[in-house]
């Protein structure tokens, strides 16, 4: 009797549907990528619906370095399989590091705006940042419009800053287009209502103009960069 229950309860989860069980994996993955790589061993099936492209979409990268010390060819491997299968925040990261390091600029926009139309913040607030410094008008005013009215960033602004602070200070920033960015608001003798840190979007109405708010965001990106 206990056998017999002992087997029912092993294959209970065997039987589910591979539509069903990939799900069951996905969120298993979102939360830890390492309960995903256990989950791999645990049997034949599981190993090989584990490697379904919503897994890999989903996946959680937390435990991955932005940018490692050594080189890891099977880390490697896993993360470029992230990235074809649409995995936002490892789009965002290969995004972010190719554009300031001067590489491959066209598909690191590429990866950061199909991550931003995902709902990354992360990479919504590195785009309108790229927007800004790489110019022209038309640029400038869609970059302004992410950092300021985009409902992914309504209050993670803040957060979004502290995030690509961080990793820009893992990088070595060789694009120069960063060099010498250009005030978006021309008349810089505004006098700003709030201090001299960059505010979040819900608190562009306290500034002067959504210029003057761009422009700090700007300098703070900026202080953060290695060469500076």
């Amino acid at each position: 009797m206990a056998n017999a229950q002992k087997r029912s309860s092993g294959t209970s989860i065997l039987s589910l549907p591979t539509e069903v069980l990939s799900e069951v994996l996905a969120r298993v993955a979102s939360s830890s990528s390492t309960d995903l790589f256990r989950a791999k061993l645990c049997c034949k099936l599981f190993n090989e619906v584990s490697d379904a492209k919503n897994i890999y979409q989903r996946v959680s990268l937390d435990r991955f370095e932005i940018v490692p010390w050594q080189k890891n060819h099977k880390v490697s491997r896993f993360l470029k399989k992230c990235r074809q299968s649409k995995n936002p925040e490892a789009l965002y990261r290969k995004g972010v590091v190719d554009f300031f390091s001067d590489k491959h600029e066209d598909s690191a926009l590429e990866n950061l705006e199909e991550a931003a139309n995902s709902g990354h913040a992360d990479a919504a607030y590195a785009l309108g940042i790229i927007y800004i410094f790489v110019g022209g008008d038309e640029l400038k005013r869609k970059g302004m419009r992410l950092l300021m009215k985009s409902r992914i960033l309504k209050g993670r602004v803040n957060l979004c800053r502290q995030n690509l602070r961080a990793l820009l200070r893992m990088i070595w920033v060789k694009n120069p287009v960063f060099l010498n960015p250009t005030p978006i608001c021309c008349a810089m003798t505004h006098e700003r209502k709030t201090s001299s840190w960059p505010m979040d979007a819900d608190e562009v109405e306290e500034s002067t103009c959504e210029g003057c708010a761009c422009d700090e965001e700007i300098r703070a990106i900026c202080a953060a960069l290695p060469y500076r």
